[in-house]
């Protein structure tokens, strides 16, 4: 779970960085709008440098600027001029949305305390059978 998590979290920034580096605002319409718990999920469609594009869902909870999250709503979108598949909404810092950051430290650290939990809990049963195995060969070298 540490892994996953850790794995999208760098990937998250590591995008963010890409796009803040080199940005290139672009104007996208909107595909297909998915309502979900906080906000919306869209599909949106974009063009950068003649070549046509398509963002995965994008989450959209306060979406900056733009209340209509209807089919063919024009949105503002942030790409990367040198990756320009890597794009986030206008107004965010992270292509998955900004709250996704913080929700993946929690599942990074949450993943890594039960896999401490785990290994403490494998090496303690794992000390207790020991010290019960020599315990009970002395008892038995003890008696011959």
């Amino acid at each position: 779970m540490a892994l996953v998590g850790g794995c999208s979290l760098v990937g998250e920034i590591s995008d963010a960085r890409r796009i803040d580096a080199s940005p290139l605002r672009v104007q996208g319409v909107i595909d297909r709008v998915v309502q979900v718990k906080g906000g919306a999920r869209v599909r949106v469609s974009y063009q950068v440098g003649g070549q046509r594009f398509g963002t995965a869902d994008l989450p959209v909870g306060q979406m900056a600027g733009s209340t209509d999250l209807t089919v063919g709503t024009a949105v503002c979108l942030e790409a990367s001029t040198e990756h320009p598949e890597t794009v986030r909404l206008c107004g965010q810092r992270y292509p998955g949305g900004d709250n996704m950051i913080p929700t993946e430290g929690l599942v990074v650290l949450a993943g890594a305390a039960g896999a401490l939990m785990a290994a403490g809990w494998t090496v303690t049963v794992t000390r207790q059978e020991r010290r019960e195995r020599e315990r009970s060969e002395s008892a038995n070298r003890a008696t011959s």
